[in-house]
């Protein structure tokens, strides 16, 4: 329950006491008590009292007319407007206060998004509607009345005299208003119409949600496949890479000696002969020097 109703329901309260500890109440005592209930201050929900068996007796047939009235009175504070009781005959004369607060609830009313005073912005309000339907005498009566209601806690609102036209900004409106027994149908179509609204937007939103994971996993699989070839020609200049220094590193590697016998001398058989010459000739200057050339290759060998 909302702060505002709470507090509206405590103002209430002494008048549903006395509406149902009294016994046996007069006529004349209810419609008193149905007066000084939508006289005093901070009272704007009336239902629970309207609600009570020794309201609800004013509606009898033996009920005199006089009273009877005040029963509708009460109602209309429940859930009419002041235009409701400027139409209705023989309804008794408001006080002040009851007029003041009737067309507070009556602005609460007309500030609801489902009234037909509702722009197609449905939170604006322009000054000449509401002047008309609340029958006020000028723009200055209606920013007073608008102004006490914010300061009641009844609304959110924000005045704009110098837009075009001039117009009241309804923010938010507090739950204070009765429901009509006659406007259920109403708003069970209001309430079919937006639960239908509610289950296309879902709808729409599924839709788009399932696109939205189809275009990422699609995108996925792209950039998995660009990973993947980027992957293979790294991997491939790599190897590439790899055997290049192979190459090189075999080809500057040095031989062995008997590698380059083999590549240059040919056989033992020429070595040797090689070391046979160099013997001979050493054999002409010494005998030194080919016994030496001849222990060298018998080594080799």
């Amino acid at each position: 329950m909302e702060p505002a109703h709470v507090k509206a329901l405590g103002a209430l309260q002494p008048f549903i006491l006395l509406a149902t500890t009294t016994k046996s109440p007069s006529p004349r005592f209810l419609a008193d008590l149905i007066k000084r209930a939508t006289e005093a201050p901070g009272t704007y929900v009336f239902t629970e009292l309207l609600q009570q068996p020794a309201i609800q007796s004013l509606r009898a047939d033996e009920t005199p007319s006089e009273f009877q009235t005040y029963l509708t009175l009460l109602e209309i504070f429940s859930w009419g407007t002041y235009e409701e009781y400027q139409a209705t005959p023989n309804i008794p004369t408001l006080s002040d206060a009851q007029t003041q607060k009737l067309k507070q609830l009556s602005l609460l009313t007309l500030a609801s998004p489902f009234a037909s005073l509702a722009s197609a912005n449905a939170n604006t309000l322009a000054y000449s509607s509401l002047v008309h339907s609340l029958h006020l005498p000028s723009s200055a009566a209606l920013e007073s009345l608008v102004t006490s209601c914010i300061y009641a806690g009844l609304l959110s609102a924000r005045l704009s005299p110098t837009s075009n036209p001039p117009a009241v900004h309804i923010h938010s409106v507090a739950p204070l208003r009765d429901i009509r027994p006659q406007s259920l149908p109403a708003i069970l179509q209001i309430l079919s119409t937006w639960s239908a609204r509610c289950d296309t937007v879902a709808s729409e939103l599924d839709a788009h949600i399932t696109s939205i994971k189809t275009t990422a996993r699609d995108r996925s699989i792209v950039a998995q496949k660009r990973q993947d070839v980027v992957d293979a020609a790294v991997l491939s200049n790599a190897n590439d890479d790899a055997d290049k220094r192979s190459g090189r590193s075999g080809r500057g590697q040095r031989g062995s000696k008997r590698d380059l016998d083999d590549e240059y001398g040919g056989s033992d058989g020429e070595g040797m002969d090689v070391d046979e010459g160099i013997g001979e000739m050493g054999a002409s200057f010494g005998g030194a020097g080919g016994s030496r050339g001849t222990k060298r290759n018998r080594g080799r060998g």
